[in-house]
């Protein structure tokens, strides 16, 4: 009998790190019993290549993949040949991938991804059909509950796939617009308040000249997203249920690891800003939690990336991650077993290469550098976590620039050894 690990990737969609805490049973079957990370950060905030970024283990600098364009590029350049999906399959396991694979599916409807034993992706964002193996299938679905197909299959493969390891992909479109929640759920947040510190922030001097001239949102219109995206978030917090439950009903609970984050968080007139792409933490910031046997639980300082799952991941099989191609994300493996994160990065990257921006988060603080546009941010996020004020015209921010510089241009051992 294998006794390898399962693994299991949940993939929000556009979902904002404040909003895990509205998911009670994800909160008590993952957060709870897990490792939950409070510096989890996408490698790039942005649908397409954020999703090409965590099938690689490559920041967006490395795959090229930097617009929502993603899939035809990304299998132009041959990357689909080398992804965490091909050396799992090559290890014995076996893959499912449920959901949203990457944008712009719709020009290959029935591509179906190296290494998937079984493929049920939707084709676009919120709408039918799905691509199912291979087969372009319209399914009998309501489309105010667009991910319950998806769920109930992903289900159903951890019910019947119980006899060697497995790894998993559900990728969800929620709490993607537009906001589509069930009818049990669709007005549990009727009227919910949305007033962040930072929303359509007054003085915007501390910013970047182009930033100054923007006007503020519309409150309403961004309180209506909050409460279209919590709501969604309670169908997918039933989904995360159910999958738990099959897990516990087939006695695989115990041997799987579970890794729940989102491709990018999402601004909702923060900083006078809407959607994701900025470098700020409502963007670049998303949820980040870990379950699994063996796991100190708790909550980490630790800054962990996107990049990180499929090193983590490939560990997990008893894969070398570097084997074949270095890889730019780390294994979590032993800290997460030991709870020791002392020797884990001390710093961290985010980018935008198609609007020219890169962040670096080293420590307690954010520096930011908008490179087309012109502008240096810098911010202390202990004592200003709403990025109100930018201390970048009083302190000395060349040494942040000086290491952002070279993580962008690196790749594999040398940026992991930058990060240090």
């Amino acid at each position: 009998m294998d006794s390898r690990p399962n693994v299991l990737w949940i993939i929000t969609d556009d979902q904002p790190r404040r909003s895990l805490r509205t998911m009670p049973h994800t909160m008590r079957l993952l957060v709870e019993p897990g490792v939950r990370f409070r510096h989890g950060y996408t490698a790039v905030p942005w649908c397409g290549p954020a999703r090409a970024s965590m099938l690689t283990s490559m920041y967006p600098h490395n795959h090229d993949c930097l617009t929502n364009v993603t899939l035809p590029k990304f299998v132009d350049q041959g990357l689909d040949q080398d992804t965490v999906a091909t050396r799992m399959k090559d290890a014995g396991y076996r893959l499912g991938y449920f959901g949203k694979y990457m944008n712009a599916h719709r020009s290959m409807p029935e591509y179906v991804a190296p290494g998937w034993d079984r493929w049920v992706v939707r084709i676009t964002a919120k709408q039918l059909p799905y691509n199912i193996d291979g087969r372009v299938v319209d399914v009998a679905e309501d489309q105010q509950t667009s991910d319950a197909y998806a769920g109930r299959q992903a289900t159903e493969f951890l019910r019947t796939n119980t006899q060697r390891p497995w790894f998993v992909v559900f990728a969800p479109t929620s709490p993607h617009s537009p906001y589509t929640p069930s009818r049990r759920h669709r007005h549990d947040f009727d009227d919910v308040s949305w007033d962040p510190p930072a929303l359509n922030e007054k003085n915007l001097e501390d910013k970047p000249a182009w930033m100054r001239a923007l006007e503020p949102q519309d409150r309403e219109r961004m309180r209506r997203h909050w409460e279209g995206k919590l709501e969604e978030l309670r169908d997918l917090d039933d989904q995360i249920r159910e999958l738990v439950r099959a897990l516990r009903a087939t006695d695989q609970l115990d041997n799987t690891v579970i890794m729940l984050v989102s491709d990018n968080g999402y601004m909702l007139g923060e900083h006078r800003l809407f959607r994701k792409e900025h470098p700020y933490e409502e963007s670049a910031g998303i949820p980040f939690v870990v379950r699994g046997p063996g796991f100190q639980p708790g909550r980490r300082d630790a800054l962990v990336s996107q990049v990180d799952l499929m090193p983590t991941t490939l560990e997990l099989a008893g894969l070398e991650p570097d084997e074949g191609r270095e890889l730019d994300g780390r294994s979590m493996l032993r800290p997460l077993t030991s709870g020791d994160w002392s020797g884990w990065r001390r710093r961290l990257l985010c980018e935008n290469p198609h609007l020219d921006w890169a962040l670096l988060r080293e420590g307690r603080m954010a520096f930011i550098r908008h490179y087309e546009r012109g502008g240096r941010e810098l911010y202390d996020l202990e004592d200003d976590p709403h990025q109100m004020r930018s201390l970048h015209r009083t302190t000395d921010t060349e040494p942040y620039l000086t290491s952002l510089n070279a993580l962008r241009g690196a790749a594999g051992l040398e940026l992991r050894a930058l990060e240090r």
